[in-house]
């Protein structure tokens, strides 16, 4: 179940409502589209360069990755899932960039 999966939530008292659930799985989005505007994205490319910002983006995903599999609270699984969700947003057009030019 999501409870024991994802939140890793085993007392069967505790309810998670539909909405938390919901924004649970969509925050992971939400990171992706703050992080993909090509205000952000295209800063990254150009300062940090897109080698760099593909280092970057998947040390981000890393420690998003950290962060939900020791979460212990709703509130921390969302920022892991925020964190991660903010590497991909970031890494999907440097990626694709950096691959057209190689």
């Amino acid at each position: 179940s999501f409870k024991r999966d994802v939140a890793h939530i085993t007392d069967p008292k505790v309810k998670i409502s539909d909405a938390v659930e919901g924004f649970v799985v969509g925050s992971f989005s939400i990171g992706c589209i703050v992080t993909s505007f090509p205000v952000v994205s295209g800063y990254f490319m150009e300062e940090w360069g897109r080698r760099d910002s593909i280092i970057l983006g998947t040390a981000t995903f890393l420690v998003g990755c950290v962060v939900q599999a020791c979460a212990n609270t709703i509130n921390t699984m969302l920022a892991g899932r925020f964190i991660a969700g903010m590497s991909i947003g970031l890494l999907s057009p440097v990626v694709a960039l950096y691959h057209s030019e190689v």
